[in-house]
């Protein structure tokens, strides 16, 4: 998981993170790497949801805490608020069937990843909730027309964004993801964290 590694290298380099409010509070006592720093602000909304967890006594999670955690990520990452509460779903659901949980957590990474670095142009470009988190609702690993960009990305990366489409690299190679209008079936990835819990 890209956070757990970044909070783990913030602490070997002599780093402390906190979340306040909607901000991440970096403070050391050394000069702070850059590199590292750009990295940890690249991936915020991921830091936020992994320094605020839900309550693990909780079962499940108080709608308080995943409420809050939501809040954290919209005005931290400045997205809108049902992609946040999205993404705190995702997080915090088990692998859909069809998925190994390796795959799911790369996919839940990427969608964060996403969120701090292309949401705003996505929105901008008119990116629907499918297009992003589309997936199909009995067969979410399997039917690629129903896939939304996100469900792409658990081996690549998005370089590029525009009303067309999306650029990405996957194994190396550079690809293009064409937004296109999907089935009646496509539903949100994060519906399907509220059908595994109903």
């Amino acid at each position: 998981m890209i956070a757990q590694r970044l909070i783990e290298d913030a602490r070997a380099a002599g780093l402390s993170i906190e979340v306040e409010g909607a901000d991440l509070i970096v403070e050391a006592d050394c000069e702070m790497p850059p590199d590292l720093i750009a990295e940890l602000r690249r991936h915020k909304a991921e830091l936020i949801a992994v320094l605020v967890p839900p309550s693990r006594a909780s079962t499940p999670a108080d709608p308080d805490e995943l409420d809050e955690r939501a809040a954290l990520i919209e005005f931290g990452a400045n997205v809108p608020r049902r992609w946040a509460e999205g993404y705190v779903a995702l997080c915090s659901m088990a692998p859909p069937s069809g998925f190994s949980p390796e795959r799911w957590q790369r996919i839940v990474d990427a969608v964060g990843s996403f969120l701090d670095r292309w949401a705003s142009e996505a929105i901008t470009c008119g990116w629907s909730d499918l297009d992003v988190f589309g997936c199909d609702r009995d067969r979410p690993d399997a039917r690629f027309d129903c896939m939304g960009l996100l469900l792409l990305l658990d081996r690549g990366d998005v370089i590029g964004i525009d009303e067309s489409g999306a650029d990405l690299v996957i194994g190396g190679k550079p690809q293009r993801y064409r937004r296109h209008p999907l089935p009646a079936s496509a539903i949100s990835l994060w519906e399907l964290a509220r059908r595994s819990t109903a």
